[in-house]
C-alpha cells in the first residue's frame, strides 16, 4: 500500500468509528423508554469524543488530497461526484453534531436532531464505500464493500458505545443493559455477515473479476492470508471479551483492563481489515 493511502485509510476507520457510535448512543437515548435521563448521562462523554475523532478524520482527508489548500474545489461536483458527496456529508455529521452538543449542553438535545445527525453519517458511509464501488479495481467494486464498510462502523459502534456505557459511572439498570446486549448480538451479527459472504465475494472475483480479480485473490490467500485469520480472532475476541464482561456485569471501575483489551483487540482487528482491503485492490488496467 502507498504511503499517500495512510491517512485515507485513517479517515474512512475513524469517520466509521465515530459514525457507529454515534448511532448507537442514540439509540440508546431513544429506547431506553423510562431511564432515559439515565441513558443520556451514560453516554455523555461517549457524545463527546465523536467531535475530537470526526475533527481528526476530516483533517486527514483535507491532508490526503493532492493541494489541500483548495480542497473546497472537491465539493463543485455534487451531483455526479461521490467524492464530493462523502465531503458534504461526512462535513454535515460533524457540524449537526457540533448543534446536537451544543443543545446537549443547555440540557436541550434532541432526538429528532440525533437521528437526522445519525443519517447523514450513514450517508457519508454510503458514500464513502461508493468511492470505491465505482472504481475500476474488481476487489472493490462488489457489495462487498458497502459490507466491509458499514461492517466495521456498526462492529466499532457496538464496542465503543457498550464500553462507553460500561465505564460510566451511572447506574446500570437492566432497561439499559437489556439495549447494550442487543447491540452486542449487531456487533456479532455485522461480522457474521461478512464471513458468511467471504467465499461468494472471492468465487466472483475469480469468475467476474478477470485478471485482476484472479490477482486480488492471489494477493489476498498467499500474502494476506495469515493477516486476515489474525484480522477475524482479534475481532471476534474483541467483542466476544465485550459480550462476557457485559453478562456478568462487570464493574468497569475493578476491570477496566478487560474492557480496554477488547476494545483495542476490535480497533486492530478492523485496521488489519482496512488494510487488507487497501492491499487487495489491483487496477483492471494494470499490466
Amino acid at each position: 500500500m502507498f504511503a499517500e493511502e495512510w491517512p485515507l485509510m485513517f479517515f474512512t476507520l475513524l469517520t466509521q468509528l465515530a459514525v457507529g457510535s454515534y448511532l448507537f448512543f442514540v439509540i440508546i437515548r431513544t429506547f431506553s423508554g423510562s431511564d432515559s435521563n439515565l441513558a443520556v448521562n451514560a453516554t455523555k462523554k461517549g457524545m463527546f469524543l465523536i467531535g475530537p475523532i470526526m475533527l481528526l478524520a476530516l483533517i486527514l482527508s483535507v491532508f490526503h488530497l493532492g493541494d489541500p489548500f483548495g480542497a473546497y474545489r472537491s465539493i463543485l461536483n455534487l451531483g455526479s461526484s461521490w467524492l464530493s458527496r462523502e465531503i458534504v456529508f461526512a462535513g454535515g455529521f460533524f457540524f449537526l453534531w457540533i448543534v446536537s452538543y451544543l443543545m446537549e449542553r443547555k440540557g436541550n438535545w434532541s432526538k429528532a436532531v440525533g437521528w437526522i445527525t445519525a443519517l447523514v453519517g450513514l450517508g457519508a458511509i454510503f458514500s464513502m464505500a461508493s468511492i470505491y464501488a465505482t472504481s475500476v479495481k474488481p476487489a472493490w467494486t462488489d457489495v462487498n464493500t458497502y459490507f466491509a464498510f458499514y461492517g466495521t462502523t456498526i462492529v466499532f459502534g457496538a464496542a465503543a458505545s457498550i464500553i462507553a456505557v460500561l465505564f460510566s459511572k451511572e447506574e446500570k439498570s437492566d432497561r439499559l443493559i437489556s439495549l447494550l446486549k442487543g447491540i452486542g448480538i449487531a456487533g456479532i451479527a455485522a461480522v457474521i455477515i461478512q464471513l458468511v459472504y467471504l467465499p461468494v465475494y472471492t468465487s466472483g472475483l475469480l469468475t467476474d473479476g478477470g485478471e485482476a480479480g484472479i490477482a486480488s485473490v492471489a494477493i489476498l490467500k498467499e500474502s494476506y492470508g495469515i493477516a486476515s485469520i489474525i484480522r477475524w480472532l482479534l475481532t471476534v475476541t474483541g467483542l466476544a471479551a465485550i459480550g462476557w464482561a457485559l453478562y456478568r456485569r462487570m464493574d468497569a471501575r475493578n476491570k477496566s483492563f478487560v474492557y480496554a483489551a477488547a476494545l483495542i483487540f476490535v480497533l486492530v482487528g478492523e485496521f488489519l481489515g482496512r488494510y487488507i482491503f487497501y492491499g487487495t485492490g489491483v487496477s483492471m488496467f494494470i499490466g
